[in-house]
This record gives C-alpha cells, structure tokens and sequence, in this order.
C-alpha cells in the first residue's frame, strides 16, 4: 500500500507541474502573441497540442494504477476513457466557433462536456466503491 500511495503521490507531482508549465507558457507565450497578432487561432492550437500531454500523463496514471491493483482494470480503463473524452469536449468547447463555423458544432461540443464530466463523476465513485485499498485515497490528501 505504501508503494500506490508513493507513486500516486509522484503522479500528482508531475501533473501539477505539467499544468504549471502549460499555463506559464500560455500567459508568457500565447496571450502576447494572441494580442499581437488579434487572432485567437494560436490560442487554440496550442490548447489542442497541450493537450496531448495531458493524455499521456492520464495514460501514464492508468498504467500504474492497473498494476498496483489489478481487480479494477476495467474501472481505470473507463476512466482512462473518460479522461479522453473530457480533453476533446473539453477542447471543443473552448474553441467556440473559431474552428467550427457551426454553432451546433459548438453547443454539441458543450453539451459533450457536460456528458463527459457527469461520466467521468460516475466512473470516479464507482472506482472508489469498488476499491480495496480505499484507505489510500484519504491518505493521499493528508
């Protein structure tokens, strides 16, 4: 048990800092040259390229999850799923119709993320009832 808590603990080190990182480049990098260039077209590429990252540390964290504890495969699966789904609708939403000249596009897009976030709350309790070292959630906050 301490091995999980230790290296999800790891694991939230990284990604704190992978989103540190992606937003200290955005407000350095991208908002000037937003500003300069008054088009948000950059804005939301490197949204869309941050992004993958982002999915890989979520692909990194269902990896180490299943090994530690393998009875809920199908669980961290879900939610690797879910996670994926939230980055994309989360990505949609945010360009607004910038690259998608439709509005539906775009409210398909929001009301994607709505799904998504309902699916992954779902998903998360679910896990955390079926979970054998439930423990470890509580001690991951202290």
């Amino acid at each position: 048990m301490r091995e999980r808590i230790e290296q999800e603990r790891a694991w939230f080190r990284s990604f704190h800092q992978l989103i540190f990182g992606i937003v200290g480049v955005f407000l350095i990098v991208v908002l000037p040259v937003i500003a300069w260039t008054d088009h948000l077209f950059w804005g939301i590429v490197y949204t869309g390229l941050a992004l993958v990252p982002v999915n890989v540390m979520y692909i990194r964290r269902s990896r180490m999850r299943r090994t530690l504890n393998p009875q809920l495969t199908h669980r961290y699966r879900q939610q690797l799923r879910s996670d994926c789904f939230n980055t994309i609708a989360f990505f949609i939403a945010l360009n607004g119709g910038e690259l998608f000249e439709s509005n539906v596009l775009y409210l398909g897009g929001l009301l994607m993320l709505v799904v998504a976030g309902l699916l992954t709350i779902r998903i998360e309790n679910r896990m955390k009832e079926e979970d054998v070292w439930l423990p470890t959630y509580e001690q991951l906050r202290g």
